[in-house]
């Protein structure tokens, strides 16, 4: 079965009553604590909590028939179905933070890790997507990891992570030591009487997801939570006048840094939270205004854009003596290299900044996350949106998810700033490394297991039901042919916002006009769209509202002024009008039918990526052919997409009666 009927198939049950050696640094070691025992109750910082409710999702929802073409919001009920089958029911829904299928039997693992699900985006995905798709799957989870959410929040304000109760939360800590206890001193995570850590890290997202659930139902207890956030991290920042940081280091509930806590710099800059803070702190400060999430963001950007040694000037990645640490062994004479680095981690910085540039108005940030992702674009494949999990000088193989969801992000909210035009980075970007490193079929994970060494499957591991559970998430460390080995969920969570944000830009309305910005399935409120590409250069609108004008970008592959682009309403030609890259219909009222086509072709390429020399056959901007192919998970098997037609398909479309901006 090929992956896109997969998909197909999947979501109709879902709706019914050269793989690389990689990194080692971000995967569980393999000891594993004396600690056997699932039987533990979770210990909590509180457990009595304020009371909310999760609005439903409302909106139309009505069968269609659609072009069989890549469809974000199908992709996006995956996502739900992935986000939500992680849970584990017997730890209050945390997720298994991991998969990994280069053993028999395949596993999902838990362990410290799991902090993934609030510190990389997981809570804040979810309910961005429901919202997108109308979907009901699990609905469980949602309240339950919001309970779990207020349950941690400490007498400092601070959300924690609990370890007692949790079997396997000692285990694969990264970037939380030394932990700092209320008086002064240090510890570790081992220490058997820590019950509670946190890191600045682990409020950042925090505060984004919890702002989502403000804006669905306007629930004081987000904005208290928030602030209380806010004003217990403001607390902790050592104010150097003009910039200002959090140091390096875990915490205890009412923790305070010693003497010598570090300021931390390069990579650890980000990881530990402070550059991290600025995406939330923006966010929110967007929504509501809070005067000290701005004073807050303000230190911590001009941190971010000095003294934490994680860019220079020119927006580059600087490669921290850290993040060496992690690969000399597999690299000899990496210790020479000034910039570099681990891709994700600089970019989900850039992303940060950009939105507290954006929510602050702050043009120098605007302009250094520009020039930033302008330099991350030529460090991997823009053509088909490979970017390497560490930048190498051209010699990392392995892709992990994470930052292609950061550079489609970035593309979009630039865009959306003014400051540029990465539509079309976007649009091949999501067509291509994005959309084949989603996991939409799985029977040859079975089938790659089963040829691997047997393995014991350890306490904090499970067998049961691995893959079905995971289709859905995003994979990491596949080369351009060939999927990953493993599913860590920081790709899931920020791949699946970043999905959000391309379902979100599809199309936009205000002042009477009616923009279509990517060539992609959508139903909305104002039209729904139907594409044919890459069968067909071809574009459907059905008209719901009338507009005064109806603009559609044409794809880059089309020069400006074609006589070759040509529109039909309800089957009578209809006189375009150029406007930069878009095309304008004129007028259109409910109901109106409008077809915009143009010529598509194929064309062969070649192209390094990730160190390895391929042929791409492309057909508009989508790859339809990759030589050498892959083997067990091989990428961009695709060769339906060469037909002139596309076959047309019976889907479920939803429509939304509420928008989050985001």
């Amino acid at each position: 079965m090929d992956r896109r009927r997969f998909v197909k198939n999947s979501l109709l049950l879902l709706s019914s009553p050269a793989w690389n050696a990689g990194l080692d640094f971000c995967l569980p070691p393999k000891v594993y604590s004396e600690t056997t025992s699932r039987e533990s109750a979770i210990e909590y910082p509180r457990q009595n909590i304020p009371d909310f409710e999760v609005p439903p999702y409302r909106g139309e929802s009505y069968e269609d028939q659609v072009p069989d073409t890549l469809d974000i919001a199908s992709r996006a009920e995956l996502g739900v179905h992935v986000l939500t089958s992680i849970a584990d029911p017997n730890l209050d829904y945390q997720v298994y933070w991991l998969a990994e299928w280069d053993r028999n039997p395949p596993i999902m693992l838990h362990d410290f890790n799991d902090w993934v699900q609030s510190a990389e985006g997981l809570m804040e995905a979810l309910p961005l997507l429901r919202l997108a798709t109308g979907s009901s799957l699990n609905e469980q989870v949602d309240p339950a990891w919001m309970r779990m959410n207020l349950k941690c929040v400490g007498p400092d304000g601070l959300v924690y992570m609990p370890l007692n109760g949790v079997p396997s939360s000692r285990i694969g800590n990264v970037f939380i030591e030394p932990l700092w206890r209320p008086d002064g001193s240090s510890t570790k995570v081992a220490d058997k009487s820590v019950a509670f850590v946190t890191a600045a890290a682990q409020s950042a997202r925090t505060i984004s997801a919890m702002t989502v659930y403000y804006l669905r139902a306007r629930n004081p207890v987000w904005k208290q939570t928030i602030e209380g956030m806010i004003r217990r991290l403001s607390e902790l920042v050592v104010d150097r006048g003009d910039y200002g940081y959090i140091p390096r280091g875990g915490l205890e509930p009412n923790a305070k840094f010693g003497p010598q806590a570090a300021m931390p710099t390069g990579v650890l800059a980000i990881e530990t939270g402070n550059i991290r803070l600025l995406q939330g702190l923006g966010q929110y400060y967007r929504v509501t205004g809070y005067e000290p999430a701005r004073k807050l963001a303000m230190k911590l950007a001009a941190f971010a854009l000095g003294p934490a040694q994680t860019f220079d000037s020119r927006g580059r990645f600087l490669f921290s003596q850290l993040e060496k640490d992690w690969i000399k062994d597999q690299y000899p004479g990496i210790e020479r290299g000034e910039i570099g680095g681990h891709f994700h981690a600089h970019t989900i910085a850039v992303l940060s900044i950009l939105e507290y540039a954006t929510a602050m108005g702050d043009h120098r940030a605007l302009g250094f996350a520009k020039a930033s992702f302008e330099w991350a674009r030529t460090q991997g494949s823009s053509l088909v949106g490979f970017f390497p999990e560490m930048i190498l000088d051209g010699h990392y193989t392995g892709c992990e998810s994470c930052e292609i969801g950061d550079m489609i992000a970035l593309a979009l909210k630039l865009t959306d700033a003014g400051v540029g035009d990465y539509w079309d980075d976007a649009d091949r970007w999501v067509r291509n490394q994005f959309a084949e490193q989603q996991l939409v079929e799985g029977d040859w994970i079975y089938k790659l297991a089963a040829t691997q060494k047997s393995k014991p499957v350890e306490f904090n591991m499970t067998d049961q039901n691995v893959v079905d559970s995971i289709i859905g998430g995003f994979m990491g460390r596949a080369t351009a042919n060939e999927a990953g080995l493993v599913m860590p969920h920081c790709c899931t969570g920020n791949c699946l916002r970043a999905m959000y944000y391309v379902w979100e830009h599809i199309l936009e309305s205000r002042d009477d006009q009616l923009r279509v910005n990517l060539l992609l399935n959508r139903a909305s409120s104002w039209t729904d769209i139907y594409s044919h590409i890459p069968f067909q250069g071809r574009v459907d609108l059905k008209l719901k509202k009338p507009f005064a004008s109806v603009f559609v970008r044409v794809p880059e592959w089309i020069k400006s002024g074609s006589p070759e682009v040509r529109c039909e309403v309800n089957g009578a030609p209809r006189t375009i009008a150029w406007e930069g890259r878009y095309v304008s219909a004129g007028r259109g009222v409910p109901g109106d039918r409008l077809t915009l086509t143009f010529p598509i072709e194929e064309r062969t390429v070649k192209e390094t990526i990730g160190a390895v020399p391929y042929t791409l056959i492309i057909k508009g901007n989508t790859v339809v052919s990759i030589d050498p192919p892959g083997h067990y998970g091989a990428l961009y098997e695709r060769a339906e997409y060469r037909a002139d037609r596309a076959p047309m398909v019976k889907v479920r479309r939803f429509v939304p009666d509420e928008q989050i901006v985001w």
